[in-house]
Parts: C-alpha cells; sequence; structure tokens
C-alpha cells in the first residue's frame, strides 16, 4: 500500500529550489507540465522512463559482434531515492543478437511504443490500494 501513496510523490513534493534532484525538477518534465495539463491534473497519472543501453556479453568484444540490449521502463513519479531502485525497474524486453541493434531498434521498440500508444490514448482502469476502488 505504501508504493500507491509513494506514485503521488512527484506530484505532491514539487520543490523550486533550482537543483536538479529528480526527473520532475527537470525543464523537460516542466516543458510536458505546461503542454498536457488534463494529465498533469491526475496525480495517479505515471510518468516513465525508457532506459537502455547495449553491451557485448563476452570477454572478446573486439572479436564478438553479438550485443545484448536490456529495456527497461521505470516510474518516475516516485520520490527520488526509489525512483532507480530495482523494485521499480522493469524489464520490458531485452534485443539480443549478431550485430549491434542500434540502427533497427525501433523495430524491437514498436510492440512497446504501440502498448503505451494505447495507455496514453485510451488508458486503463487500475485498482488504487489506498484509495481503495478501480479509477
Amino acid at each position: 500500500m505504501d508504493s500507491a501513496r509513494q506514485m503521488r510523490w512527484h506530484h505532491e513534493n514539487i520543490q523550486d529550489d533550482g537543483l536538479l534532484q529528480h526527473p520532475s525538477d527537470g525543464k523537460a518534465w516542466k516543458h510536458f507540465d505546461n503542454v498536457y495539463p488534463d494529465f498533469v491534473a491526475n496525480a495517479r497519472h505515471i510518468g516513465l522512463g525508457l532506459c537502455f543501453d547495449g553491451f557485448t556479453p563476452y570477454v572478446q568484444a573486439s572479436t564478438s559482434p553479438y550485443s545484448c540490449w536490456p529495456v527497461f521502463l521505470t516510474p518516475y513519479n516516485l520520490p527520488r531515492e526509489m525512483c532507480m531502485t530495482k523494485p521499480y525497474m522493469f524489464l520490458t524486453c531485452l534485443i539480443s543478437g549478431p550485430t549491434n541493434l542500434t540502427k533497427k531498434i525501433d523495430v524491437y521498440l514498436q510492440p512497446l511504443i504501440d502498448d503505451l500508444q494505447l495507455l496514453w490514448d485510451e488508458g486503463v482502469f487500475t485498482y488504487d490500494t489506498q484509495l481503495k476502488r478501480t479509477l
């Protein structure tokens, strides 16, 4: 139940001290808030970060072109000390292959983008454990 309360942290703990300590302190977050005020009005709406980076899993990286790209989604609504911790980093896909995938990564991310677009356009009902009701 504590997670449900913490998911509103970004909305209830707005600080304007000029320090960048959380994604919600950044210019991009503030710009998004100005462009989409209806989304921002509901504190339960979730801001997500998409994180990915490739690596070569073998010791002889220069001789092996094989690469692996984990793709994570993380909710940025949480307080800064929880934002990037294991329980809140969701591995959405693992892209692996014999070549570097940076040029075609959009093809692999398309199903995830489609799902996120569906969430943005239509939304889904969720159960709020703190309020004990479906929203």
